[in-house]
């Protein structure tokens, strides 16, 4: 067949590709292998539809030969999110790399590393592709919360509020980010600030009033990266809420050897309640927490 003959082929193929007949098409590129086994745009596309039939499999033996035959970023970050989805890493992360040798800015395959990274806990590389991110792309959604919640997660929180005041500047509306806002000021003793920012929650969002309802709907997956982290907060939340209400209950008994929180202990009490869908309860605690306060600055 000639090269025109396979051209119009494969523009027929993509057509029924793209109106949803991948049947059709994956014979079409199948038919085209058989004429031309280097016609390379024929593998990245069959790899393409099994991806999106999650068969990663099959997916990744096309996109092997298309790197093979025409290595560019396109094909090894197509190979790589397989290799993801398939949870061999260390193949993702080789593929990863090789895209950025040809295109050092394809933000998607930094975003991948820095999930990959994080998923094995290596905080170092984590944070420099999510950095690398924000470099290109100083308002990227995905980096700026992910980057937020990186360093909340280590007690680094001037960083982390400086990332949260980005973010919810460009996407404001997130009720668990200004949560945690709310939380990193107080810690730095603002709670003032704190306080505000959780009344002005309570009382006008109604996403924040029903905050287990929202978990769900708040995020993308564009922003799995935060979501991630705020998943482990919860998860931790729900264990000290436990053993603060252990604590409670102990006191009953021998009340003269419990102490009752500080102002700090009040605030994160007030988030964990929150965290755990009760904010009638959280909101006795910040009143507790903000008078204190008041008490010790009298």
């Amino acid at each position: 067949m000639s090269n025109e003959g396979l051209q119009s082929l494969y523009n027929d193929a993509v057509r029924l590709e793209k109106s949803g007949q991948s049947a059709d098409a994956k014979r079409l590129y199948e038919k085209i292998l058989q004429e031309d086994s280097n016609f390379y745009l024929a593998y990245q596309n069959l790899g393409v539809i099994h991806a999106k039939e999650n068969d990663h499999i099959r997916a990744t033996q096309f996109f092997s030969h298309a790197v093979k035959i025409h290595p560019d970023f396109k094909n090894c970050y197509n190979i790589a999110v397989s290799f993801f989805r398939m949870k061999e890493l260390d193949k993702a992360t080789h593929f990863l790399k090789q895209a950025l040798k040809f295109e050092k800015k394809f933000v998607l395959a930094h975003l991948l590393l820095a999930q990959i990274y994080q998923s094995q806990e290596n905080d170092e590389k984590t944070e420099v592709y999510l950095t690398n991110v924000v470099k290109i792309d100083p308002n990227h959604k995905t980096a700026l919360g992910g980057l937020a919640m990186f360093y909340y997660e280590r007690n680094r929180y001037p960083e982390s509020l400086k990332m949260l005041e980005r973010y919810l500047l460009l996407y404001p509306g997130n009720s668990q980010l200004r949560l945690i806002q709310s939380d990193i000021l107080a810690k730095q003793g603002n709670y003032k600030a704190s306080a505000s920012l959780l009344t002005e929650m309570a009382t006008q969002d109604a996403g924040f009033v029903s905050f287990n309802q929202t978990l769900e709907k708040a995020w993308n997956e564009e922003d799995s990266l935060a979501q991630a982290s705020l998943n482990r907060i919860q998860g931790s939340a729900k264990k000290k809420l436990k053993e603060f209400k252990a604590k409670l209950e102990l006191s009953r008994e021998n009340p003269e050897e419990f102490s009752p929180p500080d102002p700090q202990e009040a605030m994160d009490l007030s988030l964990l309640y929150l965290f755990n869908g009760n904010p009638e309860k959280a909101m006795q605690y910040l009143v507790f927490a903000q008078k204190m306060k008041e008490n010790t600055e009298t």
